[in-house]
């Protein structure tokens, strides 16, 4: 969720108010649920500052609650004499009219607000509830799905919709995309979803109805879904509290981008409030000596939270307090199977270890780990099965992130007997891998995690009394301690607490490090990737925090300036000196103590823990210490303008990403204010000063994708974009009036991708180039001046090596159809093949494993596709399924028959083939092909039939001589890839009528940038991502392999012949090509004329698992024994290709484009 504020705020923030204003008391009156005083007060406070919209649109909501619609139309109709385009106001005139069944007005109002705002999604909303024409609903729906695609709500509407229209495949499409990015479905809600997919697969759309309005009153209690619908309607009034407020400061932005107000003047009127008392924090027990534990975390985005906290009663006992905040108050969570345990807590976590979108609880002891399973419904069950997790006894630390670039959380953990790593295998349990991963350590007093390098993975900063450890991401599964070369090896960097933060703004990473003899050390990452000391802040933080024992710190911004200011907790010698202090940070003047801003009571903490509990737009504190567990409100801080991002990452059918983003890299451009930061929890705040606009906001996910938002509105939720970013080359056609999109290509090479992952033994994808003989129907490559025009282009996340290419006419009688066999096959790799289709036939019945009819999808080539399968928990993988096909009596003689099957895969990647080798709960099956036996049943015949490659293709399977009975001709494909199928059919005999086959002469070959293709799905919902040549956007996409590649020209001698001498080709290059077609004799009367290419060479992309995927080398070539090869084995360096190296590829591409893409404003733009 994006929320973007304004400045106004609650009354208990104005600090330096002495007299309490209209609006102030109007909102007590209303949070009091006094509506008639607020009432009251609200017409005053309009009196007092009338150019105040707020006050109108809280009167007008204030009326539309209380019913009274005649003066809710009367103040909305004053307040747009003043505001004319205030969409609030529109929108509370509209809810009246609707109120009263006046349905064409409040149309044309919704209309208006359109007029002055295309992207209002409330507006669409309303035009959605008032159609009737489902078209015409579908629409606006659709309309804001693509402004706020991980709002929940318009994708059930739709999914209704659909379903009342009979389109069973939409409807089914769009609750499954729910599944994607909801938290995993609860009983009720998951009974309901199943069965309304089972119906919908069986093609029966009206029976499916009730089940799809049962889901979503299921769905209607989730948080995901209230916070939805307050997206798009006028929120409600809950628990006697009406949110008011926090619409009246999501008012119409400007567009100014103005410098940020001076500190000094938020800092005056600012101030932090101690809320224990009347939160709900149970009062404790004074505890005089640590470990405190402590552990917050907002589990919906809306504010509500869940906080852990314990306190030891002995050596082997703590007393635990595990709440709930909704609305505003904690109360005592329900656990079942005991919240107490043995040994005493040392520290506690809540993560998301499952991945099921709802936080867990892990709390380490004396005794061990103990893990709390969080149940969705608000309540916990602690796990007592080993998960892998026994034998961590005294852990004093414990650090979850995705550090293997899986897609889920992992456990780094300090202890007592040294540090442990614990490998999340994605079903549940951990395994212990800490000499695999090198990541063994001891003494370790605190830790954090960042990208430290900003090169796309997760590293790890330890303190012991020695100084600081900095693990680098190596990847592969492996990490490696480099302090030294860092310049991060010095007695002087000691303390007892470490923290990574951005505090210049620079886009890298600095390291805090306090509590040490030397007192504090504030770290600055160079451009050279070396740490120096900055002197000046170092020393002013050092000398306020003289006589303080530090336990815990933490960088935060505590005013929205858009500067991270730093929070520091401990014990102080003097006992007239506060424990918890703060430090704004002036920018080149170094950190100012602003301690005077917390309450003056002798505070002091062992713990620290930083959010925003009143979900009102500035961070609070919370501190657990002595006098047991303080919350320490933010008063004031957001004057200054603010954004609240939280991040969903796709679950069902992706899983590339944990579902909260963590360890994500977020960065903001505002103006000419940059800002970047790691994503830790499930918000993520960043100050904007005065700031009223947001130029871009760009996302690194945890598996190095990047996403680009431009122009933030506000309430708008940040979903992974659901992308391939690897998958090979397009290819383009001219088809005689424009280029069309026709197929990738080069599918056959997959330099460096893992297939079984054993540490050093890892398996990777054969090393050989891709040989493949692309069919291209005449009728898409048609002459152009005399020139048959081809356009290759590279638009994902890869470096292409493109040796050899080679087009040919393949001439034949239009009685005939012609095909190769695009198939995903193991080396060695068949040549060109022209299989002949005369008389097809179509097989007989279709079904799946339950009988559904599946035929009538099947018959043509018409991109509608099979796809009555479920979603697995991974892109590409699915449970195990099938499709049986009788091909009846046509196919009784099997001396000579062919299957033919036309279709697309959607298919894993590095990250994810690491994933699955970490559990055999996920098993890759391809494609094997059974009979019927003798016995009556299923025997496989050929066990890996292979898969299309790619988009749009089709595979040929001989099936001659395959059958083991001689009168059944059933067939079974059973598979657990994500395989899409558009068409099947056979040929018994196929003709042998002449064809001919011509080469044609390369004419040029161009290499150059042009950019990325728009992108939608052919066909229907399960059709893949097609490409529009002519809608082009341009700037820096993905993050570079970095290296030497093809300068921009003439590379036409380089397509010759396949000598290792390529095009090196970067994500965002074409190449255009053009062959002659004057030369080509006249085709004989009754005859047609396709085409053949011929493509041969490698492509690497950029996933974080794929070996050596940060640069173009090392170079592959023909005959190298592996990818990647040894230090033994190198390109070749014979004359021949060091001169090709010296005259082509010139082109250095660095980092730099990419790591400042955002700051230069040279990001991708649509």
């Amino acid at each position: 969720m994006l929320l973007l504020f304004s400045c106004h705020h609650r009354a208990e923030q104005q600090a330096s108010s002495t007299v309490q204003s209209a609006k102030e008391l109007a909102l007590e009156y209303l949070s009091e649920n006094k509506l008639d005083e607020a009432e009251l007060a609200f017409k005053k406070a309009i009196q007092e500052n009338p150019e105040d919209v707020s006050n109108y649109i809280a009167l007008c909501r204030l009326y539309l609650l209380k019913k009274n619609y005649t003066e809710a139309e009367s103040v909305s109709r004053s307040g747009l004499k003043k505001f004319p385009r205030q969409a609030d106001l529109w929108l509370t005139l509209a809810q009246v009219y609707i109120a009263r069944q006046q349905f064409a007005q409040a149309r044309s109002i919704f209309e208006t607000m359109l007029h002055h705002d295309s992207t209002d999604v409330r507006a669409y909303f309303g035009l959605a509830n008032l159609d009737s024409s489902i078209e015409l609903q579908k629409q606006h729906l659709l309309r804001i799905i693509h402004l706020r695609p991980a709002n929940l709500v318009p994708r059930l509407k739709l999914a209704e919709a659909l379903a009342m229209a009979h389109q069973a495949d939409s409807a089914r499409f769009y609750l499954q995309s729910i599944q994607k990015i909801a938290p995993d479905f609860l009983p009720g809600a998951r009974q309901a979803y199943q069965q309304a997919i089972d119906l919908l697969e069986n093609q029966q759309p009206e029976a499916a109805l009730p089940y799809i309005k049962a889901f979503h009153d299921q769905m209607k209690l989730t948080g995901a879904y209230i916070s939805g619908a307050d997206e798009l309607e006028i929120p409600q009034m809950f628990a006697g509290y009406f949110d008011v407020e926090t619409n009246i400061r999501n008012l119409a932005l400007d567009t100014s981008s103005s410098g940020p107000a001076p500190a000094s003047d938020i800092l005056k009127v600012m101030k932090f409030t101690d809320a224990t008392e009347g939160s709900g924090i149970p009062a404790i027990q004074n505890s005089t000596q640590p470990p405190a534990v402590l552990a917050v975390t907002d589990y919906d985005a809306e504010g509500n939270m869940f906080l852990y906290t314990s306190y030891p009663v002995s050596a082997s006992r703590s007393v635990p307090y595990l709440l709930v905040n909704s609305m505003g108050t904690f109360s005592p969570c329900r656990v079942v199977g005991d919240l107490a345990h043995n040994g005493m807590d040392l520290d506690a976590v809540f993560a998301d270890y499952d991945n099921d979108g709802y936080p867990d609880l892990f709390v380490s002891t004396t005794s061990g780990i103990i893990v709390f399973k969080n149940n969705g419904d608000g309540s916990f069950t602690r796990i007592r099965n080993d998960i892998g997790l026994n034998h961590a006894n005294h852990i004093t630390r414990m650090l979850f992130a995705d550090l293997d670039q899986d897609g889920d959380l992992d456990l780094y953990a300090a202890g007592k007997n040294g540090n442990l790593f614990f490998r999340n295998n994605g079903d549940g349990t951990f395994t212990e891998n800490t000499q695999a991963m090198q990541l063994n350590d001891a003494g370790t007093l605190s830790m954090d995690f960042g990208d430290w390098d900003n090169d796309g993975d997760l590293d790890i900063v330890c303190l012991d009394q020695q100084g600081v450890k900095l693990f680098n991401n190596d990847r592969h599964g492996r990490f490696q301690e480099i302090s030294n070369s860092v310049g991060l090896r010095n007695p002087a960097y000691t303390g007892s607490v470490i923290a990574l933060g951005d505090y210049n703004n620079d886009g890298r990473l600095d390291i805090l490090i306090t509590g040490g003899k030397n007192g504090c050390t504030l770290l600055e990452n160079q451009p050279d990737q070396h740490f120096v000391p900055d002197k000046l802040a170092s020393a002013q933080l050092s000398q306020a925090l003289k006589g303080m024992q530090v336990y815990d710190a933490a960088f935060v911004d505590i005013d929205n300036d858009g500067h991270e200011d730093i929070c520091v907790v401990g014990k102080s010698d003097n006992s007239n000196t506060l424990g918890v202090r703060l430090f704004h940070n002036e920018g080149a003047k170094g950190f100012r103590d602003i301690s005077n801003l917390l309450p003056q009571e002798n505070l002091q903490a062992y713990r620290l823990r930083i959010a925003d509990y009143n979900f009102d737009g500035d961070e609070d504190i919370f501190i657990a210490g002595p006098s047991g567990t303080r919350l320490l409100r933010n008063d004031g801080g957001n004057l200054n303008h603010f954004i609240q991002i939280q991040l969903t990452g796709l679950a069902y059918g992706n899983s590339k990403n944990n579902r909260a983003g963590i360890g994500a890299r977020i960065e903001l451009k505002a103006g000419d204010l940059y800002q970047a930061k790691t994503v830790k929890s499930t918000l993520t705040e960043f100050g904007l000063g005065q700031r009223r606009r947001v130029d871009a906001v760009r996302i690194l996910w945890p598996n190095g994708v990047p996403q680009t938002v431009l122009d933030p509105t506000s309430k708008q939720r940040i979903l992974e974009q659901e992308q391939l970013k690897g998958s090979c080359p397009f290819l383009y056609t001219w088809n005689g009036k424009r280029f069309i999109f026709l197929k990738d290509m080069m599918w056959r090479s997959i330099l460096g991708v893992p297939f079984a992952i054993h540490g050093k033994d890892t398996v990777y994808a054969d090393s050989g180039p891709s040989k493949e003989y692309l069919l291209i129907p005449g009728e898409a490559l048609q002459p152009s001046h005399g020139q048959y025009l081809l356009r290759i282009t590279e638009e994902l996340w890869e470096t292409i090596y493109l040796d050899e290419l080679k087009l040919y006419a393949v001439d034949h009688p239009d009685s005939v159809n012609l095909y190769t066999d695009e198939r995903f096959v193991p080396p060695p790799y068949p040549g060109l093949t022209l299989y002949q289709v005369a008389h097809a036939h179509l097989p007989v019945r279709a079904t799946d494993a339950d009988g559904h009819d599946l035929l009538p999808l099947l018959r043509a080539h018409d991109f509608q596709y099979v796809a009555d399968f479920p979603l697995g928990k991974y892109q590409g993988l699915t449970p195990l399924h099938d499709l049986i096909l009788d091909l009846g009596p046509a196919a009784a003689n099997d001396d000579s028959l062919l299957l033919f099957l036309r279709g697309w895969i959607m298919p894993t990647d590095a990250s994810i083939n690491t994933a699955v080798t970490q559990t055999s709960r996920f098993k890759q099956q391809p494609p094997l092909l059974q009979v019927i036996n003798r016995a009556g049943k299923w025997q496989t015949v050929i066990p890996n039939m292979g898969f299309p490659m790619g988009r749009d293709k089709m595979i040929v399977i001989n099936l001659s001589h395959q059958f083991l009975t001689p009168d059944d001709r059933r067939i079974r494909i059973r598979t657990t890839m994500q395989i899409y199928w558009d068409q099947a059919f056979f040929v018994s005999h196929p003709p042998a009528a002449p064809v001919r086959v011509l080469p044609l002469t390369m004419q040029s070959a161009d290499l150059h940038y042009r950019g990325y293709s728009a992108c939608y799905h052919k066909g229907s919902p399960y059709g893949p991502p097609w490409y529009d040549y002519y809608q082009v956007s341009t700037g820096q996409r993905w993050r570079d392999l970095t290296g030497y590649y093809t300068r921009y020209g003439d590379v036409q001698p380089l397509l010759q012949k396949a000598d290792d001498a390529y095009i090196i080709a970067n994500s965002g290059d074409e190449v255009a090509i053009a062959f002659d077609a004057t030369r080509l004799p006249a085709l004989p009367k009754g005859w047609k004329r396709d085409f053949v290419l011929y493509s041969e060479g490698w492509v690497k992309d950029g996933d974080l698992n794929t070996a050596c995927s940060q640069t173009v080398e090392p170079l592959p070539f023909h005959g190298m024994p592996s990818y990647p090869y040894g230090p033994k084995v190198h390109y070749p360096s014979d004359s021949a290709h060091q001169r090709y190296l010296r005259t082509y590829n010139t082109r250095k591409v660095d980092a730099d484009d990419f790591s400042n893409a955002l700051r230069n404003g040279t990001v991708e733009k649509p």
